[in-house]
C-alpha cells in the first residue's frame, strides 16, 4: 500500500473510531466487548432458567465473563463501563429475581445502578453520553420500577424520552429501536401505547440488526407480533432463522410452546406474571 493511501486508511479509520464514540458512546474495543456480551446473552438460552442447577450455570457464565473481562474494562472510560455494568446486572436480574430472597437484593442492586446513571448523566453534557448509555440507563429504570406502582408511576415517563435520546445519536441501533419497540407496545395509550408504532419500530429493529446476536433477539421480538396480528408464516419464519443462530435454544422452546397455545410471547410473560401476583 502507498504511504498515501496508508495515510488515508488511518484517517478514516480515526473517523469512524470518532463516529462510533459520537453515536455510541463506545470506542471500538468496549463496542467489541459489548458484542461479545450479546453473544452471551443468546447462548444462556440453552441452559434451562427455569432450575436451580440451569441458573447456577447461567450465574456462573455472567461472572466468568465479568471476571475473564476486568481488566479490559478497568481500562475503559467512566461512561463505558457503566454500559457494560449495567449489561451485566439487567442479565443477573433477568435469571435472578425471581429466586427465593432475591427480590430485594436485585431491587437495591438496580436502584443504585439507576442512581449511578443519573449521576454521571447530570455531570455530562449531552453531547458526550451515547447511545448505549441512555438506552441501558432506560433498561435499567423499567427493571427497577416494574416492583412497585409508585415508582412506575415517577419513572415511566422517562423511559420513552431516553430512548429517544439514543436513536438521536444512532437512528439505526437496533437495540434501542428493538427497546422502544417494547416500550410501545407494553404502554398505556395515554402515554402513547400502540402496537401498530411497535410493530414499526421492531421492523426497523431487524433491519439494523448487524450481528448474529441481534439478529437472534430482533427475529424473537419482531416474530411475537407478528403472531399476534396472524401473520404466522412469517413468525415461523423468523423463529426458524432465529433456531438457525442458536440451535437448542430453551427460549425458543418456551416461546413456540406459548405460540402453540394461542399465545404470543408478550401475553405469555403477562399471564405468567400475573399468576406470580396472585400466587400465595
Amino acid at each position: 500500500m502507498r504511504p498515501f493511501r496508508k495515510t488515508l486508511a488511518a484517517a478514516l479509520a480515526a473517523l469512524c473510531a470518532g463516529a462510533c464514540f459520537a453515536q455510541t458512546g463506545l470506542s471500538a474495543d468496549a463496542a467489541a466487548l459489548v458484542d461479545s456480551f450479546f453473544a452471551l446473552r443468546m447462548n444462556l438460552s440453552l441452559f434451562d432458567g427455569s432450575t436451580d442447577a440451569g441458573t447456577t450455570e447461567i450465574i456462573a457464565a455472567i461472572d466468568g465473563f465479568e471476571r475473564q473481562n476486568a481488566e479490559r474494562i478497568a481500562s475503559f472510560g467512566e461512561q463505558e463501563r457503566i454500559v457494560i455494568d449495567n449489561f451485566i446486572i439487567m442479565e443477573r436480574y433477568n435469571y435472578l429475581y425471581e429466586k427465593d430472597g432475591q427480590a430485594k437484593v436485585q431491587h437495591e442492586i438496580l436502584g443504585a445502578q439507576r442512581e449511578r446513571c443519573e449521576a454521571f448523566a447530570n455531570s455530562t453534557p449531552d453531547d458526550d453520553l451515547g447511545a448505549y448509555f441512555y438506552c441501558t440507563w432506560a433498561d435499567v429504570t423499567s427493571c427497577y420500577m416494574g416492583y412497585s406502582v409508585s415508582d412506575v408511576l415517577k419513572y415511566g415517563r422517562k423511559l420513552r424520552p431516553l430512548y429517544e435520546k439514543a436513536l438521536q445519536k444512532d437512528a439505526d441501533f437496533s437495540y434501542a429501536l428493538m427497546n422502544i419497540a417494547q416500550y410501545y407496545y407494553f404502554a398505556p395509550k395515554i402515554a402513547g401505547g400502540s402496537k401498530k408504532t411497535s410493530l414499526a419500530y421492531f421492523e426497523r429493529a431487524r433491519a439494523a440488526a448487524r450481528t448474529d446476536a441481534q439478529v437472534y433477539f430482533a427475529d424473537i421480538f419482531l416474530s411475537q407480533l407478528l403472531f399476534e396480528n396472524k401473520d404466522t408464516a412469517r413468525c415461523a419464519a423468523l423463529l426458524a432463522e432465529a433456531e438457525s443462530l442458536c440451535p437448542g435454544s430453551r427460549y425458543l422452546a418456551v416461546i413456540r410452546a406459548a405460540n402453540e397455545n394461542g399465545l404470543s410471547l408478550y401475553e405469555y410473560n403477562r399471564k405468567k406474571s400475573a399468576l406470580d401476583q396472585a400466587a400465595p
